[in-house]
């Protein structure tokens, strides 16, 4: 089943057109910048978008102009971790492991420096659940960090509920064109 879900939402993303990802991009990004936890982050890592995820370039662009940090993943490949980096501009990057940007030069970050993350997937559901690529690299990352977990999504990519893996870090917040869910992990 989740190899079936994995491939649907790789096929629904692939069919949206640039003029729907950049709108509902947009759409996503003003919902994430009114959330007090986000405004109130001194430091945020985040995914670098590919694959039509939602963008991801113009949130870093935005939080570098408010003098916020950023931190970005560097892929493992070896490890299958994620290694953190600080980067200062987007001309900082170019495409690393699997055609992602990821940092030019590594500078290095700690997880217990991030107080926001901005998280990927290819499903979630109301409860927090999230569905990466299978590989565990931000699982392995999310579950050393104290930081709000903030998935960014289209509405089609959320479920009332997904199968998940002991091993699968909940998301605190969830935002899709549609709206913001804030979910209760007890």
């Amino acid at each position: 089943m989740k190899d079936e879900l994995r491939l649907k939402m790789r096929e629904k993303r692939r069919n949206m057109t640039t003029d729907e990802v950049k709108e509902k991009s947009a759409v996503i990004q003003d919902a994430l910048f009114s959330l007090d936890c986000f405004k109130n982050a001194d430091t945020v890592c985040t995914f670098i978008s590919a694959f039509k995820e939602p963008d991801t370039a113009a949130i870093i662009k935005r939080l570098l102009c408010n003098g916020k940090k950023v931190v970005v993943p560097v892929t493992d490949t070896d490890n299958t971790t994620l290694i953190l980096s600080y980067i200062e501009d987007m001309s900082d990057l170019e495409k690393g492991a699997f055609g992602i940007l990821e940092p030019t030069a590594i500078k290095p970050a700690s997880e217990s420096d991030i107080d926001a993350v901005l998280v990927p997937g290819l499903a979630f559901d109301i409860r927090g659940g999230r569905m990466g690529f299978g590989k565990g690299y931000y699982d392995k990352f999310l579950e050393k960090t104290d930081a709000v977990k903030i998935a960014l999504c289209y509405d089609f990519q959320l479920f009332d509920k997904i199968p998940t893996e002991p091993h699968d870090v909940p998301m605190d917040i969830i935002i899709t064109e549609n709206g913001i869910t804030e979910v209760k992990n007890d």
